[in-house]
């Protein structure tokens, strides 16, 4: 029985000897309603004592109480607990994007002024193979080593945890 069938709930007119509607209808509709009132009545009992049951149970653990000797945290620590852990991810990854960016801007830069170096060796060295050769011989080696350098940051990145422990602890990296 729910209050929208109360609502739509209709009754056959009485006897042309009589006015109103048909008794017998309104009074299984009553009896209906008065069984639904008493199973909701007993639910709602049920569900008190059920309630109670498990406040004196809480109250028994100490739980909730920062006093208690059982060391388990208030819901408020909790939530607490979970704000930070969220906030110390969205800090991580920030700083690993910005890495990111910093690798990609440097290689760049590298890149640069390889070129520009290259341009002025160039410039510089047309009529002397030798020098030309030893500039490209260095250039080659700066280039390898730039290479190697974001190659070990980009493993040990590719290592490191992206756990909560990882994330809090406070070192300058």
């Amino acid at each position: 029985m729910t209050p929208e069938a109360l609502r739509s709930m209709t009754f056959p007119r009485a006897p042309l000897t009589r006015r109103g509607y048909n008794e017998e209808a309104v009074h299984d509709a009553l009896r209906r309603c008065a069984a639904t009132l008493t199973a909701l009545a007993e639910e709602n009992n049920r569900l008190r004592t059920d309630m109670q049951r498990h406040r004196d149970w809480i109250r028994a653990n100490n739980i909730g109480d920062s006093s208690g000797p059982t060391g388990v945290p208030t819901v408020d620590a909790v939530l607490q607990q979970a704000r930070a852990q969220q906030s110390a991810e969205q800090t991580v990854s920030a700083a690993r994007e910005q890495a990111r960016n910093m690798v990609r801007a440097a290689r760049a830069q590298a890149e640069a002024i390889l070129q520009q170096r290259w341009e002025q060796a160039t410039e510089e060295t047309e009529g002397n193979p030798e020098e030309t050769e030893r500039l490209i011989s260095y250039l080659r080696q700066v280039a390898q080593s730039l290479t190697a350098t974001a190659d070990q940051y980009a493993t040990k990145q590719a290592q490191t945890p992206s756990s909560p422990a990882t994330a809090a602890t406070p070192h300058g990296t």
